[in-house]
């Protein structure tokens, strides 16, 4: 979460898009990132065994980008109420939690919306940001989607510029989640490769209303995340995850979305590919909803046929359903 003070001070006549007859009044903006998720708290919490440990580390490498207590970049928008278009903004790489503006505004009303860290993350664009109105977060219109690579956070303040000094407190938070997937594939043999992919995430967020969109389906693809001790090979074309007493038996898949509806389910879809090309694809549908700025982590045993099935103690709501595709093997070499 960030907290962001703005400080209104008595200023002099400044230049607004060009208006020389408009007089206004100095702000002096300080920013303060300051994050509240506890992510070694959950990873440790859900995932405390030994045999866990090497997932836990690992993963919570490849979520700090994401849980992180820096604001790479922001764009900063100060609309006019009545006529609702840019009358100020600050783009800036900060990449630190603080920082500090000084700006001089009109007396008048203003929606102020600000966005973090979304400047190196392609997956996620800020489009119609010219009016307060229509200013959205969308996801890329594409059907299969990589993970979003940094943790989202955004803010909406209406605000009233008058000569009096002000403080205004502006908690930015986060519009993304994560997902993932802890598999013990030990009884899995013939297990080489395992993909998955999410369904039933948002795809738009609306910065000024905080609402969450979901006309149109995507797929969040779901990378795998390596775990110490974890050997991969390269053997003809395929891509081999060997399971022995040396290596880690737990296999993580995890992915970076926005939210899921409430009252909706979701579903993490999974394929286990195993030797002569066998397939094995299981369907977890979740009923609890993903929410903005948390970690959702879900465990599952794999069987001898690549079949997933969810721990019970720890995925009460997690529901399964599987489709055997056995196809002959072959000599081609396959790209997965």
């Amino acid at each position: 979460m960030f907290i962001i003070v703005l400080p209104l001070l008595l200023g002099a006549c400044c230049l607004i898009d060009d208006d020389l007859s408009v007089c206004g009044e100095e702000m002096v903006i300080d920013y303060q990132v300051r994050l509240e998720t506890e992510l070694s708290v959950q990873l440790e919490t859900e995932l405390m065994t030994e045999t866990e440990a090497p997932v836990r580390k690992t993963l919570e490498r490849w979520l700090e980008p994401i849980f992180t207590d820096k604001a790479q970049d922001i764009d900063l928008r100060f609309f006019a109420g009545e006529t609702d278009v840019i009358r100020h903004q600050i783009q800036e790489v900060i990449n630190d939690n603080r920082t500090s503006y000084t700006i001089k505004l009109p007396k008048e009303n203003y929606m102020h919306l600000a966005v973090a860290n979304i400047a190196d993350n392609r997956q996620v664009q800020l489009s119609a940001g010219e009016h307060s109105a229509t200013m959205a977060l969308c996801l890329q219109e594409t059907q299969e989607l990589t993970p979003l690579t940094t943790g989202v956070f955004t803010a909406r303040l209406p605000m009233t510029v008058t000569d009096t000094t002000k403080h205004f407190d502006v908690k930015m938070y986060m519009v993304t989640s994560a997902v993932a997937l802890v598999i013990d594939t030990a009884l899995c043999g013939d297990l080489r490769y395992i993909d998955a992919y999410m369904s039933g995430s948002a795809c738009t967020f609306s910065i000024r209303d905080s609402l969450f969109s979901y006309d149109r389906a995507c797929r969040l693809l779901m990378e795998r995340v390596p775990t110490e001790g974890g050997v991969k090979t390269q053997e003809s074309g395929i891509r081999k995850q060997l399971a022995d007493e040396e290596v880690c038996p737990l296999a993580c898949m995890a992915t970076v979305s926005m939210p899921t509806r409430d009252e909706q389910t979701w579903s993490l879809t999974v394929t286990a590919t195993l030797s002569n090309n066998r397939h094995t694809t299981t369907t977890l549908t979740i009923e609890e909803p993903l929410k903005a700025g948390t970690l959702r982590i879900i465990k599952c045993e794999m069987n001898e046929n690549g079949e997933l099935d969810p721990d019970p103690k720890h995925n009460s709501e997690v529901g399964a359903s599987v489709t055997l595709d056995w196809k002959p093997g072959t000599s081609q070499d396959i790209d997965l």
